[in-house]
């Protein structure tokens, strides 16, 4: 007789991380102990433990866990055992419908049990176990978002009275912690260092690359203990206002996009921002106001304020399509008769051969050029099609689409209630989200029979004008930035050799 194993799943929890800083012990021992001894009394046999020891929101961010679902899939497994059902998943509706079709569907389409110690669950063959399950994965999102805004709201509060809320400590800091907060105390090795940064950056005005020279030619070591000092890091010294005693919070807020169809997490700096914190810390600081603002005024662009004037149309557009770096506009001032040209900034990995500036300004006209033609053919080639009469459709549908929610929440709550039964309550469920998904399959039909000949005829304004402001030898570098970053997201440059260069243009999303 063939043995069916199963997989031993091992998730901590936010709540199991506070417990274990109450002396609890380790969650994920424990729950390995209650697990396998369940799976003893049970005769399941284990094929695999999978310890998930990452904190991830997502399934993206759970490697184990993947790899979990594509070996269910594999048919390695007849089910999963695990502490609760929570811990499969907190994500979003679309991490929760990975998980649910994992179940129906994994060993070879036979289903996948889920194995707790309260319950097995068997949601291929038991639509009662489905609901259940679509319920709890759907209380657990609910639960993890009330979790993040308590402690949001937490660590914004901890911050407004002064406290260091930072992962890691700044240079120049340790990290103290204690029963009325968690500040900074000056490093006594590192502290005279930041100091003495700042007084080479006023009184000998010295440029991070010479300030980082001379730390590496000094033998200092930095935060990671490599002797050499990168630019960056000088750089990112002289702009914390952490060392003027401050504390900040929300410098880099996380920010979700979607790419490609793929979630993207970036960090871009925000210090002016309506989310930016900025309050005096308990810490004692490293330098007076006056220094900090003196070292740090060079690196905040203000071209109205500096006098300095934008050059480069391109700036903020053109990348290496390798790297992603900027190309950066070199001109010659002092030498007329050289052309200006797009070069790669210093890089010992990745090389790439500069290009004529006018060359690439060319190239950069000629696909807007193409990008008109194209626009143009389109609204030759639109249907005939009413629009009013498809915004009216698509209102009622809406109207539809919202009371067929709400019934689906009042069903909800009826059964909550005990006012229905489960088979009464699973029936009617799934007639409304029937009803439910035939609504916006017919609002997604609409949508994509509403006429775009006027959307089109904008963008072929917009590229007239960023093509029309291209070609004006009159107008500012900064006028024809403005226009072209109304457009285009990027363009990507790359040159191989003495090959000619190619631009890959992207157009801003709609």
């Amino acid at each position: 007789m063939k043995i069916e194993n199963y997989a031993l799943y091992l998730r901590k929890s936010r709540a199991d991380m506070e417990a274990e800083k109450l002396g609890e012990g380790e969650t994920l021992a424990r729950h390995k102990k209650i697990l396998t001894e369940l799976a003893a009394r049970k005769g399941l046999h284990v094929g695999k433990i999978y310890h998930e020891i990452v904190s991830g929101e997502t399934i993206a961010a759970r490697p184990q866990i993947q790899q979990m679902i594509q070996d269910c899939y594999n048919g390695l497994y007849r089910g999963i055992i695990i502490v609760e059902v929570t811990r499969l998943s907190r994500g979003n509706q679309g991490d929760a419908q990975a998980i649910l079709d994992c179940l129906r569907y994994g060993n070879n389409n036979n289903g996948i049990l889920v194995v707790t110690p309260t319950k097995t669950y068997d949601i291929a063959h038991n639509q009662d176990d489905e609901e259940y399950m679509e319920f709890e994965l759907f209380m657990s999102r609910r639960e993890y978002k009330m979790i993040r805004k308590r402690m949001e709201r937490g660590r914004i509060q901890a911050v407004v009275e002064g406290n260091y809320m930072g992962s890691y400590r700044p240079y120049g800091y340790d990290i103290l912690k204690s029963k009325t907060g968690r500040t900074l105390l000056p490093n006594p090795e590192e502290a005279p260092v930041v100091q003495n940064i700042f007084t080479w950056a006023i009184e000998e005005n010295l440029t991070p690359g010479k300030i980082a020279k001379r730390l590496s030619s000094y033998g200092v070591p930095t935060y990671s203990g490599d002797p050499e000092w990168s630019v960056s890091t000088v750089k990112t010294i002289l702009t914390n206002p952490t060392y003027t005693g401050k504390v900040r919070w929300n410098d880099r807020m996380r920010i979700k996009t979607m790419v490609d169809g793929k979630l993207v997490s970036s960090r871009p700096r925000s210090h002016h921002g309506d989310q930016y914190m900025l309050y005096d810390g308990k810490h004692p600081a490293l330098v007076d106001d006056a220094t900090f603002l003196a070292a740090s005024k060079r690196f905040h662009s203000d071209k109205t304020k500096s006098g300095l004037k934008l050059i480069n149309p391109l700036a903020g557009i053109l990348v290496c399509a390798k790297c992603g770096k900027a190309m950066c506009y070199q001109s010659y001032p002092a030498r007329p008769e050289t052309a200006a040209r797009y070069t790669h900034k210093s890089s010992q990995i990745c090389k790439v051969k500069s290009a004529v500036a006018s060359d690439v300004m060319d190239a950069v006209a000629y696909s807007l050029e193409k990008y008109i033609s194209d626009f143009e053919v389109k609204i030759d080639n639109l249907p005939e099609v009413s629009e009013d009469t498809i915004l009216k459709q698509m209102d009622d549908l809406q109207k539809e689409l919202i009371r067929q929610e709400k019934k689906l929440t009042r069903l909800f709550d009826a059964w909550e209630d005990g006012l229905i039964a489960d088979n009464e309550f699973a029936d009617r469920k799934a007639i409304n989200n029937d009803r439910i998904a035939s609504i916006k399959n017919q609002m997604d039909h609409l949508e994509e029979s509403i006429p775009v000949k006027e959307d089109y005829e904008e963008k072929i304004m917009s590229f007239h004008d960023a093509l029309g402001s291209l070609l004006d030898a009159d107008l500012d570098a900064d006028i024809k930035n403005a226009y072209l970053k109304g457009i285009l997201d990027r363009i990507e440059f790359s040159r191989e050799c003495n090959s000619e260069f190619i631009l890959d243009v992207f157009l801003k999303e709609d």
